[in-house]
């Protein structure tokens, strides 16, 4: 191994040793990427002493977050946190710059990454730890192949990176189709059971009760997620089938409240923007939703009996409205 002023790490720390080394290697040759080296330094040792200090983490924090931490709980003075800083702010610009960084901020960073380390060692790990002399890394006696090694592991690293990532992505894809067809399956199977149907999955039930319209004279005019509309085509009049747990249809109000023969089937006032040929509800001086009545059935030929008697209503209102007219 490399012979480093950073080698007392290695007592206590194997990766805070490697991240030096690799800075050292990359000092003055490319100081943009040492300083993004010395980054990682410097968050890895702030983790080492929340470890040290037993401080958990609710929820993760960001690196300035737990160096202000540190910092008002009392575990590092004003010159430890300074140094953190400035390894931390520096570090930030070199990984998110494109001009190169200047070479004294690299060698200042060394600095203190230096003196970061020996606080650590003295605080955390012996008392009696004696510190190196410090001093800079002859730029004569620069390891290449120990640049080109590192140079060639973060190449290596990389490439297994991105293709985790295209795994990952390919994955999804997959997830993806196969969440569209399922949702397509979904939406063009009628339940069997609409009770049974979470309200989040229900649709207009039309495949088990448009034939039922048409046999009585009624044309599906419009469809939307919340109603079909069906017309009849002698006397025009509207009728909704809505998306309910239980098949339900809506009558216009005015046939309603002027026929007998509706109101005596139970029944219950409903708003809903999907009842657009129906008259809209005034509130407090305002028109709201579109309104109608509802009546609930179960199968085909209650929906069936129902239709007549909307059209009987028809009829008889026509009648009545002829005789009065």
């Amino acid at each position: 191994m490399k012979s480093s002023i950073f080698n007392f790490l290695g007592e206590f720390s194997s990766t805070l040793e490697e991240l030096a080394l690799r800075i050292e290697a990359l000092l003055w040759e490319q100081p943009q990427a040492a300083m993004t080296q010395a980054r990682l330094f410097g968050e890895t040792l702030v983790s080492m002493i929340f470890e040290q200090e037993n401080m958990s983490e609710v929820y993760p924090l960001k690196q300035v977050e737990k160096i202000n931490r540190l910092f008002k709980n009392d575990v590092i003075h004003d010159e430890i946190y300074k140094k953190l800083e400035y390894i931390r702010k520096n570090g930030n610009i070199a990984s998110h710059q494109v001009t190169e960084i200047d070479q004294e901020v690299a060698k200042q960073a060394h600095r203190a990454l230096f003196e970061l380390s020996v606080w650590y060692a003295e605080v955390y790990v012996s008392y009696t730890f004696t510190a190196p002399t410090y001093q800079l890394p002859s730029r004569n006696n620069q390891d290449h192949n120990n640049l080109k090694q590192w140079m060639d592991d973060y190449i290596k690293q990389t490439q297994q990176r991105l293709a985790e990532i295209e795994g990952q992505l390919e994955q999804l894809k997959q997830e993806k189709q196969q969440h569209s067809v399922v949702k397509e399956k979904k939406g063009s199977k009628v339940p069997k059971d609409l009770n049974s149907v979470r309200s989040t999955e229900r649709s207009v039930p039309l495949e088990r009760f448009q034939s039922s319209f048409e046999k009585i004279n009624f044309k599906m005019r419009n469809l939307t997620k919340k109603a079909a509309e069906f017309e009849h085509e002698e006397y025009k009049e509207f009728v909704y089938l809505l998306d309910r747990a239980t098949p339900t249809v809506a009558i216009h109000p005015s046939l309603v409240e002027q026929t007998k023969m509706l109101v005596e089937v139970p029944n219950k006032q409903v708003k809903s923007t999907a009842l657009r040929r129906f008259p809209k509800k005034e509130e407090e001086g305002k028109f709201k939703s579109n309104f109608g009545y509802t009546y609930t059935f179960q199968t085909k030929s209650e929906l069936e009996v129902l239709l007549v008697r909307v059209v009987d209503a028809i009829k008889s209102r026509s009648i009545y409205i002829g005789e009065n007219g």
